[in-house]
């Protein structure tokens, strides 16, 4: 993972070195990344209302956030709700230099997340592996842009049309709530059109106006 701005001395190499632990540690456990994911969309929240919009066990969801806060990515506040401690998560992102340069985020790692909860995106993670999501995420991006359909979205994925139908609607439905909490996307300009029953139905919602 490189980063054009980070300092080459020490403690800029040893942030960037940080922060590719950390999406290495999301991007292991689905689970971990769609808690992470939910706690960030909804900063500052309780650990209970985390756990009950995403269906954690207690002692799950308290595993999890402590994973988060020595990861140094959530932190529980001096604040309580209804008589318990709210929580705020951080964004983390970085980039990966290789043939070419993939900037992994919030958006990613909630996609990610949702592999456990929703099928379409179960099913295209099992066929073509965890890899695949992220060229996915940018195709749909690019769709949403504007600038492809789903089917050119599918050739260059190489998946069946219907496949990429499927899992560019599901990658929208998390996009749609996680864009305006992942700084990589603040740049990019692109409305995702979900039908607001669709994304109850999705794995997250937007936050409590």
């Amino acid at each position: 993972m490189s980063d054009a701005s980070a300092s080459v001395q020490l403690p800029g190499a040893g942030h960037t070195a940080h922060r590719f632990f950390v999406i290495q540690e999301l991007l292991g456990t689905p689970d971990l990344a769609r808690f992470y994911a939910d706690l960030l969309i909804n900063s500052p929240t309780t650990i209970t209302a985390t756990r009950e919009r995403q269906d954690f066990s207690k002692s799950t969801a308290y595993k999890y956030a402590n994973m988060l806060a020595e990861l140094g990515v959530a932190e529980e506040l001096d604040e309580y709700e209804d008589g318990s401690a709210l929580w705020r998560a951080d964004p983390v992102s970085g980039d990966w230099t290789d043939e070419i340069t993939l900037e992994f985020g919030p958006a990613i790692i909630a996609v990610y997340g949702a592999t456990s909860v929703d099928d379409d995106l179960e099913l295209y993670v099992d066929r073509h592996g965890k890899a695949a999501l992220a060229p996915a995420v940018m195709g749909t991006i690019t769709y949403l842009k504007g600038e492809t359909t789903r089917r050119g979205v599918a050739d260059d994925l190489g998946v069946p049309a219907v496949e990429a139908i499927a899992v560019t609607q599901a990658i929208g439905r998390v996009l749609a709530v996680v864009k305006n909490f992942d700084p990589t996307l603040s740049d990019v300009a692109f409305e995702v059109d979900v039908h607001e029953r669709a994304l109850e139905q999705g794995p997250y919602q937007r936050p409590d106006e």
